[in-house]
């Protein structure tokens, strides 16, 4: 017996993620973690250069 613990399993790496590093508000500026920059001010409520980045990143856009 080996102390009543099973083998531990080796780390999962996990898929890189596009996120929020920094956000500037009164520019309305966003930076990505892969280092991507560019607006998240929307026109029409929905649209924004960020989402746009999110959907080419991870196919397709989350709601």
């Amino acid at each position: 017996m080996t102390g009543g613990r099973p083998p531990a399993k080796p780390p999962v790496e996990e898929p890189f993620k596009h996120v929020i590093d920094q956000y500037r508000h009164r520019a309305q500026e966003v930076t990505c973690t892969c280092g991507w920059r560019g607006s998240s001010a929307s026109t029409d409520g929905f649209n924004s250069e960020w989402k746009a980045h999110l959907a080419a990143n991870r196919g397709g856009a989350r709601r």
